[in-house]
């Protein structure tokens, strides 16, 4: 199963943009409107950076007092870390753990097409088993 999924089934796309000069409050303001973890930062139409809940908490305790001034450019990691839709939730999953992440970009012939978190993999892994299971 986790050499066989593949991550473009448990990606979210479209994903939700930002822009560098958006203010970290509309970021944060867009995850809440769409029940979501992360944003990806777009300048010129390619992708610069990804924000996340975390980034927000630590932007708010770095920049309390600036929140409504400071920037995405400010809170954003660059580059995005990503990897291609057609590998296995295994090879994600192995790569996150590699690089301490729990969102990756996911890309079709290298240009981002969605984004998939940690608790997504572990969750069609999860509807995977179960369905097995239940077909026993």
């Amino acid at each position: 199963m986790l050499n066989s999924t593949k991550v473009g089934s448990a990606m979210r796309s479209p994903f939700i943009t930002a822009v560098p000069q958006d203010t970290i409050l509309s970021v944060a303001q867009k995850m809440i409107e769409n029940d979501i973890g992360a944003v990806v930062v777009v300048e010129n139409d390619k992708p610069v950076g990804l924000i996340t809940e975390r980034d927000i908490v630590e932007g708010i305790l770095k920049w309390y007092n600036r929140l409504s001034e400071s920037n995405a450019k400010d809170i954003m990691s660059s580059p995005i870390l990503s990897i291609e839709e057609d590998k296995t939730i295994g090879e994600a999953l192995d790569f996150m753990r590699k690089k301490g992440v729990r969102r990756l970009g996911v890309t079709r012939k290298h240009k981002l097409v969605g984004i998939v978190t940690e608790r997504r993999l572990l969750d069609v892994i999860r509807k995977t088993l179960k369905t097995l299971v239940e077909n026993i």
